[in-house]
């Protein structure tokens, strides 16, 4: 099967590369040429694991290319997936660019024969597939949903760092599809894939995807509420709160006598707060339709609120910690929403950044992978380096944001003699089986004022 798709951001090109691998010919659309360009040369235009192999492998049995061209992209093909950018504007969706490539397959679909079905993929408020893009395609097809051509949503659910993987090998798929023509289309495009696949409304389709990523973000704004009330109890640990908690088998499956530890302990473990591309721009979306069409909405409200005080109130820590931040250097250790990544997009890192600036704090970062580029913002305040000795050198606290592996293999009893004050506030508990010297100020995430002191 030929499958045209538009858009080769992050969604797009590793949906395109993983259906190109699953046996379709594919034709990922970018208006951008230096993109394309470089995706034709078998590069990629982000750091994804495996993306870039990919991307070759699909090109050199010529199941793959990139173009500039929509006509060239849809000539011969049976399927559209639009995979653009849906950003955040003053809290609430932009769908200009979906609704851009809509026009162009609308135009399209009013000259073509056959039944040619359109996917969005790319993330949506509910409604938005039978309502607005529904509307642009019959208009300027003069053809109608569902009966003339077809129309569906198949939400992502891709992490950063394993798209590739969760995409090849997805725990199920939501195929929203406009009549059981559609359905049968979106079933062809997935055969490969063995997995559970959920047929439902493409409205339905649109609310699982912002339902799982509400759950995920409550999960973590909950276990950062949990960490706020431990820090305040002498003595006790957030992590080894939840830990407690969770030891229970509706939450970790009682396997052969033992807890087997699963995916969810990540979410309801406390840290630094929620980021990256996904996360705060699909809670602002779903918060902000429901504010616009009146509906109380004051549980996911809550989570906002408490993910976005999270970062300041652990910068009001160290500063407590420290004795004052003003005109002294502190290291942020990672930048990256998540380790495996170069995106910064919303990460945690930059409110934390932004309150050690209000404090006149002296900022140095570290991070492996996101470019110095990401931090120009800050107009020269905020300087990036590659080396751990280099962010550490005379340092009056370490902030650690991402939980990069690394971290922990750095040779911490070498590097603490050389800060000016060995004080490490470990935002994502990576450090917590390290033993330190008596003179370093160990502070983990969630723990009370004097936890772990003899």
């Amino acid at each position: 099967m030929k499958v045209s798709v538009f858009g080769a951001g992050y969604v797009g090109l590793v949906t395109a590369a993983c259906l190109a691998e699953r046996g379709h010919k594919v034709v990922c659309v970018d208006v951008d040429p230096s993109k394309v360009e470089r995706i034709q040369a078998g590069e990629t235009p982000f750091f994804e694991p495996g993306l870039a192999d990919l991307v070759r492998k699909g090109q050199s049995q010529g199941r793959f290319e990139a173009t500039t061209s929509a006509g060239k992209a849809l000539e011969g093909s049976e399927v559209s997936v639009i995979a653009v950018g849906t950003p955040d504007r003053n809290g609430a969706i932009d769908l200009r660019y979906v609704l851009e490539v809509a026009r162009t397959l609308g135009d399209f679909l009013g000259e073509a024969a056959g039944f040619h079905t359109v996917i969005i993929s790319s993330t949506v408020i509910p409604g938005t597939t039978v309502g607005p893009v529904l509307d642009v395609l019959e208009g300027r097809s003069g053809k109608r949903g569902g009966e003339d051509f077809g129309l569906g949503t198949n939400p992502e659910f891709l992490r950063e760092g394993t798209a590739v993987q969760d995409f090849l090998v997805p725990d199920r798929m939501v195929l929203g599809a406009l009549g059981p023509r559609t359905a049968e289309v979106m079933q062809a495009v997935y055969h490969a894939f063995d997995c559970p696949k959920l047929v439902v409304h493409p409205t339905e389709a649109e609310c699982i995807k912002y339902t799982a990523n509400a759950l995920l973000s409550t999960l973590i704004s909950f276990s950062n509420e949990i960490f706020s009330l431990c820090e305040e109890l002498p003595g006790v640990s957030g992590r080894r709160v939840l830990e407690g908690a969770l030891a229970d088998r509706r939450w970790t499956p009682l396997v052969d006598g033992k807890l087997l530890q699963t995916g969810i302990q990540s979410y309801v473990m406390g840290g630094v707060g929620y980021g990256g591309s996904c996360f705060p721009k699909d809670m602002n979306a779903i918060t902000a339709m429901a504010h616009e069409r009146g509906w109380r909405v004051p549980l996911l409200d809550a989570v906002v609120a408490v993910n976005r005080a999270r970062p300041r109130a652990i910068i009001a820590r160290l500063k407590q910690e420290a004795g004052g931040l003003k005109d002294r250097k502190v290291a942020v250790l990672g930048l990256a929403f998540k380790p495996g990544t170069d995106d910064w997009r919303n990460s945690p890192s930059q409110p934390l950044v932004e309150a050690l600036l209000e404090e006149n704090a002296q900022v140095v970062a570290w991070d492996p992978l996101v470019g110095p580029e990401s931090v120009a913002e800050w107009r020269g305040l905020v300087g990036l380096v590659r080396s751990a000795g280099e962010v550490l050198d005379g340092a009056f606290a370490a902030l650690i944001a991402t939980a990069w592996p690394e971290i922990a293999e750095w040779p911490w009893k070498d590097l603490t003699p050389r800060m000016a004050q060995p004080l490490i506030y470990d935002g994502r508990n990576v450090l917590t089986e390290i033993s330190w010297a008596s003179n370093v100020r160990y502070i983990a995430a969630g723990a009370g004022s004097n936890y772990g002191a003899a």
